[in-house]
């Protein structure tokens, strides 16, 4: 069992006239997932996020990117993200990009670890190529009710 406790950030996109997400690739668990990170016991869920667009796309706050200062939504729950597993715990805001500069956004497109997923990729655990996407991405997509919230 584990406990994560941290924030991601939604990005949607049209792409084709559908709604795609953000995705980065996480080198440690072999998957795409939202951008974003665990939060240290003195941060806030909004600064943790903060610091990792910084640190992970070289972002400034407040030239490059403002996000909510509200979250979209705060999640607290418990599940099995492989069913052999025992439950882990997570405690997650999601936050929306309130405004991102041109500069920026091409920063986002230009680095090859993103890539845009549809809500059908989310669903089918991969990307269209067969690369892995995180069950807890499709189960933040569902508790969050992205699909209505965004569309």
């Amino acid at each position: 069992m584990s406990n994560f406790v941290g924030s991601f950030i939604l990005f949607p996109n049209t792409l084709d006239q559908k709604v795609h997400w953000l995705a980065h690739w996480n080198y440690e668990r072999q998957e795409y997932m939202l951008p974003g990170t665990s939060k240290k016991p003195f941060e806030t869920f909004q600064h943790c996020l903060v610091s990792e667009i910084e640190k992970t796309f070289e972002l400034v706050p407040f030239d490059d990117f403002v996000l909510s200062e509200e979250p979209l939504a705060h999640l607290a729950f418990s599940e099995k993200i492989l069913p052999s597993q025992v439950s882990d715990h997570f405690i997650i805001e999601l936050f929306e990009f309130q405004s991102l500069n041109e500069q920026a956004q091409q920063v986002l497109e230009r680095d090859l670890r993103n890539r845009w997923v549809s809500e059908q990729e989310i669903e089918e655990g991969a990307c269209i190529d067969g690369f892995p996407i995180s069950g807890l991405f499709r189960s933040l997509f569902h508790k969050a009710n992205l699909a209505n919230r965004l569309s």
